[in-house]
């Protein structure tokens, strides 16, 4: 049996709807649930309610799945997508956060038993979560996710150019390596901060987001004495394109949701 997913809508903090999609496990209703929170990658991307397997996987092993369409994400306009821009950790982060709090006041979610999963910017958006409102959650996981901003950019820059079209993308959509603001936004620089216990995966093969970011990030949060687990997926990219891989993911999920969440 499959989970039924809706179609919903929450109020930000500044009082923007949020476009939204809640998975219930199989056969229950919205309460007290056990959350995993999945923010979609991209970030200038959207989800849509045709299956996924991942939300699926969750969803038929209890889990309630929230996918939080934050500011940034296309599919609702360009001002809406272009309200993302320079709000990695800031506004995108706050649209997810707002939906989280929403789904505690309206009944939903056990407070106690929320965790953030996520892939490439999703994975950053877990990061950052646990990072910067460590209160919400008892876990996270990242799959391919971005820690630390000034590194993935100048990583940018030394790939393709300091005047390459990827460089000017990436200072408008992100910003510049050196703001204050960029740094401050990199959850391996503030690792001190997190609470939760933190799951890592990353495709040892992955040409998008450097396998670097999950070590780095790794290593911050050991420096800091925080509970991580680190699986390196071999040969493998940034987009789990290979079946095995794929179930290996879903299998270590599992394992670390089942520890933490019941």
């Amino acid at each position: 049996r499959l989970g039924e997913t809706r179609d919903i809508g929450y109020a930000a903090r500044d009082g923007t709807t949020i476009p939204a999609y809640l998975t219930l496990p199989p056969g229950l209703g919205p309460k007290n649930l056990p959350v995993v929170v999945l923010p979609h990658g991209g970030p200038h991307s959207h989800d849509d309610d045709s299956f996924n397997y991942m939300v699926q996987f969750l969803a038929t092993r209890g889990y309630a799945v929230l996918q939080p369409q934050f500011r940034g994400s296309t599919g609702f306009g360009d001002a809406f997508m272009r309200a993302g821009y320079r709000q990695w950790g800031g506004l995108m982060q706050d649209d997810v956060t707002d939906g989280v709090r929403h789904l505690i006041e309206d009944g939903t979610a056990d407070p106690k038993r929320i965790c953030i999963v996520g892939g490439s910017y999703g994975g950053y958006a877990a990061l950052a979560g646990a990072a910067f409102t460590p209160e919400l959650y008892a876990c996270a996981a990242s799959i391919a996710g971005v820690s630390d901003l000034p590194t993935l950019l100048q990583e940018s820059k030394v790939e393709f150019g300091s005047e390459s079209d990827a460089v000017n993308s990436d200072e408008e959509t992100i910003g510049r390596g050196s703001d204050p603001q960029v740094i401050a936004k990199s959850p391996a620089r503030a690792a001190a901060n997190v609470r939760a216990p933190i799951l890592l995966l990353h495709g040892l093969d992955d040409s998008v987001v450097p396998v670097a970011q999950s070590e780095r990030m790794e290593k911050a949060l050991r420096a800091a004495g925080k509970p991580v687990t680190f699986v390196k997926l071999a040969g493998e990219d940034h987009w789990l394109s290979r079946a095995d891989t794929r179930l290996q993911v879903l299998k270590e999920l599992d394992k670390f949701l089942g520890q933490y969440l019941h």
